[in-house]
């Protein structure tokens, strides 16, 4: 379960990297931690708009659901969906072909158990840039947008730094990107496209076990962090 991100990329480098405008500029603010267990509102790119960044809560909801997040995230948590639950005849199996959405980040977070310990690892490009989840979302009746991450099966790169769950947030590539919000592309082609594997680009630090605490976050929490084990 993923239920961690962070997102510290200014206002402005967002705009530049993605190429889009938010929709509420004044709404967004960088956070070192996302924690998805909390109501929170994270940065989105839809197929509907896909030159405009939005606000969508993260946790998806049914588009006709009329009751409390909390009650539903409660209920079931869907701040993740696995890729290969979309074969089934679930509520939101058709969000992955009218639905699709990018969600940019700077990063996310694994653990991986050690000699009865858990340890936090920090995943993120070596060059430290944004890059985008896969995700899809629903349009509530009021107009709120929930959204959730799309998880698959962990790659070698994860496995090293994660053996709680077998499963990781799928990445989209910038070359990527136009395809995935592509409303003409086949379902069969965007399923077989979650399949894909990604380019290890990325870097996976060992930082402080604050991030377990959820009430705890500091501008430095993302700093590597050496354990005496380590």
């Amino acid at each position: 379960m993923y239920f961690k991100i962070s997102n510290t990329a200014k206002r402005e480098q967002m705009e530049k990297w993605t190429d889009t405008s938010f929709k509420y500029p004044h709404l967004y603010e960088p956070q070192v931690v996302i924690n998805g267990l909390n109501e929170v509102s994270i940065p989105i790119i839809t197929i509907d708009k896909p030159d405009e960044m939005n606000l969508a809560i993260w946790g998806m909801l049914p588009e006709r659901y009329e009751e409390d997040w909390t009650i539903f995230q409660n209920t079931t948590n869907t701040l993740n969906l696995h890729e290969a639950s979309m074969n089934s005849d679930l509520w939101y199996v058709d969000a992955l072909k009218y639905r699709r959405c990018l969600i940019p980040v700077t990063g996310f977070f694994t653990s991986y158990l050690s000699e009865g310990k858990a340890y936090p690892y920090y995943i993120s490009l070596k060059n430290n840039e944004t890059f985008y989840l896969a995700g899809v979302y629903n349009t509530l009746e009021d107009g709120f947008i929930t959204c959730s991450l799309l998880v698959g099966k962990a790659n070698k790169f994860i496995k090293k730094y994660q053996n709680l769950v077998d499963c990781m947030p799928l990445i989209v590539t910038p070359n990527e990107k136009d395809a995935w919000l592509d409303k003409s592309i086949p379902l069969k082609d965007i399923k077989q496209f979650l399949k894909s594997p990604v380019a290890n680009k990325y870097q996976a630090n060992p930082i402080a076990k604050e991030l377990f605490n959820n009430d705890i976050t500091y501008d430095s929490m993302l700093l590597p962090y050496q354990y005496d084990n380590s």
